[in-house]
Order: C-alpha cells, then structure tokens, then sequence
C-alpha cells in the first residue's frame, strides 16, 4: 500500500495532471491526497487517475482546497474536515486493523498558524489509533530546513516543536532531495525549504516499521510530491526450545 501527498497550484492543468498520472501508475497508491487544485477540475481528474471515492474541501479566500481520493474497495471511515485538514480512518482488510490517517494544511499566515496547530492538538485528543499526518505544514522545525532568504523566526520554529511533541507526532524522514519546496528565483534570491513531510505517533511506527517516504521532485509544482510506501510489520513467531527426549 502507499499513499501521495502533493501541493500543487497547477493540479489540473495538462502537465500536472500527466506527472500525477505517471506517478500513480509506477507507484500504484491506495490514496492520493492533493491541495491547491481547482475544484472544478477534481471531477475529471478522479476519472483519469481511476480513483472513484474522495473527499473535496473547497477553498474559502487564501485558503487551499484540499482532496483526498482513494481506489474503489478500501474500506474509509470519515472523521471530520475543515480548510485546514481532512481527518479519517482507513480499515484496509490487510493493513492489521485500523489506522488513522490526516491530510493537514499549515495556514500560510503567519499570524494564523496558531489555530493550525491548536487544531493538530485537538485531532491528537481524540486519537485513540496508530496516527499518520501528512502535508504542506508551512513551518520547519529547524534552521537547515531552509536555504536562502532571511533565517526563519525562532519562535515560530518553536511552536511547531511543542505541537508535535505535545501530539506525540515523530517526523518519518525521507528518501530524496532535502528541500521540498523552491521559490523559483535564481542567485542570492533563491530560497529553498522543506515544508512538507510526513509525521506518524509511535503506535503508527511500531505498526509501519519499514515505511519509507520519498521526495519526487515534480516539475509542474514549486512542490515536492511526497510518496509514503508502507510495509506493514509482520509479528515474530513464538520460537520454541526443541527438547529431546
């Protein structure tokens, strides 16, 4: 099973939507989870990637729309929603039991981003499964998440720490280019971060020990795609002392 994540402005126009279908079918996930498309476009893009459920969030004002599609078969129980994130649980027949998965969206506001991560902590109070979150944060954790530009304000790094902690939420790592996320420019006005990623609680891990997540650079986005491949741990056999009569 795995699971793209992409944050693309474009997702609907022809390249975009060739790139993503080209990924699908070489990784052939299970959900595909997008923000910034065009809402009128989701439609025909569900039909083209052959991914016949989902869930839309439209857009309100600066806010991206949010997408969460899935193939015909698995078993999704929805949760809750909001211009922030998507909240739901995937009972997979083969997955080991049930496991809670959110698609999440950092509110580009600096001034706002606070009532991003009040909400990631009230998603955490009713989190009673293993817990995967995965998305554009719009935040980093730590200086060398970014390159170019201006330093990011401490504090802001900060607050993003204590809410993971306090959710228990451990970054999966990745495979790939560090920065997932380029303005664009070029020379000193160049300016690289690492804005999405994948973060999981210890109960996800220990049951997703082998997951990978890979950074495929895309080029019809100033994003990353983010690819989450799972493997789910198989439980060791009881091993028995043979005895010898």
């Amino acid at each position: 099973m795995s699971v793209l994540s992409w944050n693309c402005r474009g997702l609907g126009l022809t390249l975009a939507v060739r790139l993503l279908t080209k990924e699908v079918r070489s990784k052939n996930p299970t959900l595909v989870a997008e923000t910034k498309a065009q809402t009128s476009r989701i439609k025909g893009l569900q039909q083209k990637l052959n991914f016949t459920q989902g869930i839309v969030v439209p857009s309100n004002g600066r806010s991206s729309s949010l997408e969460l599609l899935w193939k015909e078969g698995i078993v999704v129980h929805f949760k809750s929603c909001s211009h922030s994130h998507i909240d739901m649980v995937v009972a997979e027949e083969d997955s080991g039991g049930p496991w809670q998965l959110t698609g999440f969206y950092g509110h580009p506001n600096i001034g706002m981003r606070y009532s991003c991560w009040e909400l990631l902590k009230t998603l955490h109070s009713q989190a009673v499964l293993p817990w995967v979150v995965f998305g554009n944060f719009n935040e980093i954790l730590h200086l060398d998440e970014k390159l170019g530009w201006k330093d990011r304000d401490s504090n802001q790094m900060e607050a993003f720490r204590e809410t993971l902690n306090v959710c228990g939420l451990y970054d999966l790592g990745f495979v790939g280019q560090k920065y997932t996320w380029c303005n664009g420019r070029f020379g000193d006005q160049c300016t690289l971060i690492r804005l999405d990623r994948i973060v999981a609680n210890e109960a996800w891990r220990a049951k997703f020990s082998e997951a990978m997540v890979y950074h495929v650079a895309m080029a019809a986005s100033d994003h990353c795609l983010l690819a989450l491949i799972l493997k789910r741990s198989k439980p060791q056999r009881k091993r028995y002392k043979r005895v010898l009569f």
